[in-house]
């Protein structure tokens, strides 16, 4: 008979039969439902020959050990307090979880019940050092876990840069060539019809039974149905790829797909998918959404005026600085007068951010723009501004490929160590122990040289810094913010403006200088503001306009 813990050896003795469940799991990095089959077949193989019988196997398929919140472990742990069964047994520990914590948690409630949890194919006895050995195996499953998670993201977002498909179905109109998007005709033909009828003021019922009756559909084929807002809104269309929007939702937090990470961790890329819509009919389509007012807002004008029209400057560049949410221009009613507002979105919802004054935050943002970023006499300080972040985001580059080199250098050297270990030992614990890590340390390997390769791409393909464009393109702007087109200044701002976030004690400014370089690098300068003091330009900290008022971050 195989040798296994001295505890259950002493159980065989007493009794000729133990009840036990299986419990096999397989998540979805790097494996496949077949594990499912293999797990199984060693602890079958491994129960008999223990006199062992199984009598329920729990299975969790494409689920990850990182938390316990698994359809069939959690149908296990309900079962426990009946005691219809004395053993769990697994393939390996990280079958059982790759987080410690929910390791010992359940192994320890198991134990309240009489049941204890063993594996097929390491042996971890009762004693402390067979306790530590457990502990260490446990821990290196969290530590590979918590590794490839963040070795994978850095993967999706170093693809990201470059323009790739990260997965999921393309938008409307594109569709995926090898990694990267291309327009699809009939789609993209969809997505101007789109743009078009909302431009000529038809309704989105109207725009959904023209596009079903005449053969278009959607990208998975089905028919339109509801509204058209996300689609309108979507940036892909002016041809800028934008990847890592969406903010991280913890767990049992309601999902808002308007909620978003910070602007320097979003990667947004001008030029880096094909454009379906020019840019003149997308913000002419943005100002239309936005001066859509709700039923219930307009019920507030007790005058009961249908529509009152005014023009928002920063339609689609303002940000709710509480929740997320995007601001709206609308009409408010005040002690009888009627004013313009820039409201969040959800504010009928519950948030707590306070509306802001059109009239005041427009001419702040054109004061900050005019007078201060493109100002001829701030030319030289701008440019210094822009060398340094340029000079920041090749040397974090560069500072990467030190980190990568050096991490290569440790694992491959960790790994001579393992491989010496499983040579060396004689203990079949510490062999299987070995070579788990050994998987684990190669696989880590692997993706630290993709990312290198990855990285020398980035740093032989940087861009040249170029004064004389960046002069260039800022007299440009400021020429068109010193006329009085409403149109051309929009255009500006869209250009220009990253991000408005409004909050309820500051206004924070992200300016792109993007437009100005001529280079796919996130390059911002973020200016914050006293919210109070948006209302008196005597006392706009900006005006300075210094490396002491203003930050600047490389995104």
């Amino acid at each position: 008979m195989p040798k296994h813990p001295k505890i259950f050896r002493k159980e065989v003795k007493k009794m000729a039969v133990i009840s036990a469940v299986a419990y096999a799991r397989y998540s979805s990095d790097k494996q496949q439902e077949s594990s499912i089959t293999v797990q199984l077949a060693a602890i079958r193989k491994f129960c008999m020959s223990h006199n062992i019988e199984i009598i329920h196997e729990y299975v969790d398929e494409a689920q990850t050990g990182t938390n316990a919140n698994r359809k069939d472990f959690q149908e296990m742990v309900r079962a426990a307090p009946e005691k219809n069964f004395q053993l769990i047994v697994v393939h390996r520990m990280d079958r059982w979880a790759r987080n410690v914590d929910d390791a010992r948690y359940y192994k320890k409630y198991f134990a309240k019940y009489g049941i204890k949890m063993i594996s097929s194919i390491e042996e971890f006895d009762e004693t402390p050092e067979g306790e530590f050995f457990e502990l260490m195996s446990m821990g290196m499953a969290e530590l590979y876990s918590k590794k490839l998670s963040r070795e994978a993201t850095a993967g999706i977002l170093a693809n990201a840069r470059q323009g790739k498909i990260h997965g999921g179905l393309p938008p409307l109109g594109y569709k995926k060539t090898g990694k990267y998007y291309t327009i699809d005709e009939k789609g993209a033909e969809a997505v101007r019809i789109i743009f078009d009828m909302v431009k000529q003021g038809y309704g989105y019922s109207t725009i959904r039974n023209y596009l079903n009756s005449n053969g278009y559909r959607r990208v998975d084929g089905e028919l339109f149905r509801g509204g058209f807002t996300d689609l309108l809104r979507n940036r892909k269309y002016i041809g800028e790829y934008i990847f890592n929007r969406s903010a991280y939702r913890a767990r049992g937090v309601p999902y808002n797909s308007h909620s978003q990470r910070e602007e320097n961790e979003i990667i947004r890329i001008p030029g880096g998918m094909p454009r379906i819509i020019d840019d003149e009919t997308f913000y002419n389509v943005q100002r239309i959404l936005d001066s859509r007012v709700r039923t219930s807002d307009m019920r507030e004008l007790a005058d009961g005026r249908k529509s009152h029209k005014k023009k928002y400057l920063l339609t689609g560049a303002i940000r709710c600085g509480e929740c997320g949410r995007s601001f709206c221009g609308m009409p408010s009613k005040s002690n009888g007068n009627v004013r313009f507002i820039y409201r969040c979105s959800s504010k009928n919802s519950g948030c707590s951010a306070r509306a802001v004054s059109m009239e005041y935050l427009d001419e702040y943002i054109l004061a900050l723009l005019k007078d201060c970023i493109f100002s001829p006499e701030n030319e030289e300080r701008l440019l210094d501004m822009v060398k340094a972040s340029y000079i920041r985001s090749y040397d974090k580059l560069e500072n990467t490929l030190t980190e990568l080199e050096r991490a290569i250098k440790e694992t491959e050297e960790a790994i001579r160590e393992q491989e010496q270990l499983m040579t060396n030992s004689e203990s079949r614990m510490l062999k299987t122990i070995a070579r788990s890590g050994l998987r684990e340390l190669e696989q880590n390997l692997h993706l630290l040289k993709n990312d290198e390769a990855l990285t020398r791409e980035q740093i032989s393909a940087f861009p040249t810094f170029n004064p004389a464009t960046i002069r260039k393109n800022a007299r440009e702007c400021y020429k068109i913010l010193k006329s009085t087109s409403f149109k051309a200044t929009q255009k500006i701002v869209n250009r220009c403006i990253r991000v408005i976030k409004v909050g309820n004690e500051t206004v924070e400014t992200v300016i792109d200088t993007q437009a100005l370089v001529n280079s796919y690098l996130p390059l911002g300068i973020s200016i914050i503001e006293k919210r109070d003091n948006i209302a008196r330009p005597e006392n706009h900290s900006f005006r300075a306009f210094n490396f002491t008022t203003l930050t600047v971050k490389v995104g």
